[in-house]
């Protein structure tokens, strides 16, 4: 295989993991971007690299390990919470990423484009699809079976950033909100070395529209800390 074979196959890798990994980012499910890129470019080096050596090499055998080998890293972004299992799809579009991207190293370059096309089109059009079947069963999707994604956006001293955190956790701890991800970064330049001000942003999943609960917790937090700006936002609702 020449290098430049190698080069062309390892960026349609790239777009087409990106293109998988872009639609899971804009549905907000997770921050898989980088994650679905990884894993399809990673399985196209894997199959080229067998490809590449002579004699009993298979890229067969190749693809079967990674196929075992994200499954193991799909498990990881799988989380049971009381009845409900959470990052079932999100796991499942790692191991079709892995899949586009084994096809590619395998040389097979319009299958995994047509393959990628068919990732990006179920995780679209199946959401609503089993809606309106579960509707022409007379049945509906309980918005409390629907996991629901909040952000949280504080603006407060540096002094209080602790506080700030450990109130999140408390209002977190019984379950109805939990804590997916917790940023914070310095946002005040006037003193690169000694920054005043620090913006802190929490995303919050619960299991339905809970709309009231961020307002007391916005509330709780304006009560016990002093806070420059505090906001929330609704993100995005989807059955998993």
């Amino acid at each position: 295989m020449s290098w430049i074979d190698f080069a062309i196959r390892l960026l349609l890798a790239f777009i087409l993991g990106a293109a998988i990994g872009i639609e899971r980012q804009w549905r907000q499910t997770k921050s898989v971007l980088k994650t679905n890129v990884l894993v399809s470019i990673g399985a196209a080096m894997f199959v080229m690299l067998s490809a590449m050596f002579t004699g009993d090499a298979s890229p067969t055998r190749v693809a079967a390990q990674v196929v075992s080998g994200v499954g193991f890293l799909g498990g990881g972004v799988i989380l049971r919470e009381g009845s409900s299992v959470r990052g079932l799809n999100t796991a499942a579009t790692l191991w079709c990423a892995a899949a586009v991207g084994s096809l590619i190293g395998a040389g097979f370059l319009f299958q995994a484009y047509v393959g990628a096309l068919a990732v990006i089109g179920a995780n679209l059009l199946l959401s609503p699809l089993v809606q309106f079947v579960q509707n022409l069963n007379g049945e509906t999707i309980a918005e409390t079976k629907l996991e629901t994604r909040y952000r949280c956006r504080v603006v407060c001293d540096r002094e209080d950033e602790a506080d700030v955190r450990a109130l999140l956790s408390q209002a977190v701890h019984d379950g109805v909100l939990v804590l997916d991800a917790f940023y914070s970064k310095n946002i005040d330049g006037k003193d690169i070395n000694n920054p005043t001000l620090v913006e802190i942003k929490a995303n919050i999943l619960t299991q339905g529209r809970n709309d009231s609960l961020l307002d007391e917790l916005v509330n709780l937090l304006k009560l016990k800390v002093n806070v420059t700006k505090i906001s929330w936002e609704f993100i995005s609702q989807e059955s998993e």
